[in-house]
């Protein structure tokens, strides 16, 4: 089965309240908008099985586990990383 979507996921440490982070999901919103329908994002807990298999502990944002971002990433950064896994997927898709 072909994947034909960027995955973002955003790390939170457990048991922190959401409201927290209302920038960060401000930020990642206002970029993954502009991907309508070529990107799934996900929350995820720093005690979850992905951000041990990542190496992380603290708040993060990754681009299909391989681009990682800290909390204050500029919007161009999470944009490019988003944009090579995207071409990347078509690449592979059209093959």
């Amino acid at each position: 089965m072909k994947r034909n979507k960027a995955l973002v996921e955003i790390f939170i440490p457990l048991g922190s309240c959401i409201c927290n982070y209302s920038a960060l999901m401000e930020k990642v919103g206002h970029v993954t908008s502009k991907f309508k329908g070529q990107v799934e994002v996900k929350i995820r807990s720093t005690k979850s099985l992905e951000a041990f298999k990542y190496g992380i502990r603290d708040t993060w944002v990754t681009v299909d586990g391989n681009t990682k971002l800290l909390s204050d990433f500029n919007e161009k950064e999470l944009e490019e990383a988003i944009k090579k896994v995207i071409n990347a997927l078509w690449t592979i898709n059209v093959i």
